[in-house]
């Protein structure tokens, strides 16, 4: 399973070709899951038009968002699949965060379009907040992409987050037949035999940290490689993930505590940026008590 409790998917929809891309995959998990789908389409910008009593051009403004729903509501009924329907205006992340927290929700998918990488990296902050303060896990799909977990990848290195995601990953293998690889990124900004001993301790550590992950997969049938790749973390994961043909890769994330974090250019943020999979982001807050995966440091 993709969650643990009753599961229920918000969807985030503007009328665009990634929303409807988010929307097709979110269909398939909630016939996959047996849950409940929650379409969400939030109008930027109207308070000014409201205030001036431009009622014209507030219909117009709305109207794509109307037809989304619309849209999404045809799909769910002949996909035997119920809908609510949620039409909120104001600030985006706002109102699907507020949503979420409304419906208890599982899971939050979104859909990502495709853009240059500074692009993304600009545009796609509303995707960062979002993530930085959702309640739950946020599931991000890159238009033209179709989320497969026959081949997970999910990134390790060491941290409660990075386990918390392994843990979620190997969930999902094993609850759809597929297999896990793991990737530790070995960060060392300069030559490794001037610093030797930095090195080999940061390589024990990401080690250790796999070894513990391959431990759990074993107790759960689940085939699992690891991969040590050295360099810049973002783009190690994401290039590992493409050259994989990942269906989807996981990554861990803090809770509402970690937003600064993740607004300043996080590693999470950057794999999104260059990411050609859907990317599953494993909500972990702070008062979260479930452990993760154990650590055998010896």
């Amino acid at each position: 399973m993709l969650v643990q409790r009753p599961t229920t998917i918000i969807v985030g929809l503007d009328g665009s070709p990634a929303s409807r891309g988010a929307f097709e995959q979110a269909l398939v998990l909630a016939g996959s899951m047996r849950g409940r789908l929650v379409a969400v389409a939030v109008v930027p910008g109207l308070g000014g038009l409201e205030r001036i009593g431009r009622e014209r051009e507030r219909r117009e403004l709305v109207r794509p968002y109307e037809e989304a729903l619309a849209e999404a509501g045809e799909a769910a009924a002949n996909a035997g699949l119920p809908l609510k329907k949620v039409l909120e205006t104001g600030e985006v992340f706002e109102r699907l965060v507020d949503v979420a927290e409304g419906e208890d929700a599982s899971l939050m998918v979104l859909g990502d379009a495709r853009r240059t990488y500074m692009e993304r990296v600009l545009l796609g902050r509303n995707v960062a907040k979002v993530i930085g303060y959702s309640p739950c896990d946020v599931l991000v799909v890159p238009e033209g992409t179709t989320l497969d977990f026959s081949k997970v990848v999910t990134a390790v290195d060491g941290s409660r987050q990075s386990l918390a995601a392994a843990g979620r990953a190997l969930g999902l293998c094993a609850a759809y037949g597929g297999a896990l690889s793991i990737v530790s990124v070995l960060d060392v900004p300069v030559d490794r035999h001037l610093i030797y001993g930095i090195f080999e301790d940061i390589k024990r550590k990401a080690l250790v940290a796999t070894a513990a992950v391959v431990k759990a997969a074993k107790a759960q049938a689940v085939d699992a490689v690891v991969e040590l790749r050295e360099g810049s973390p973002y783009r190690a994961i994401a290039t590992f993930a493409q050259e994989l043909g990942a269906g989807c890769l996981v990554l861990g994330s803090y809770g509402k505590s970690g937003l600064r974090r993740l607004m300043l250019g996080s590693v999470a943020e950057r794999v999104l940026a260059l990411a050609s999979c859907p990317v599953l982001v494993v909500k972990v807050h702070p008062g979260d008590v479930e452990p993760a995966l154990e650590l055998d440091d010896g």
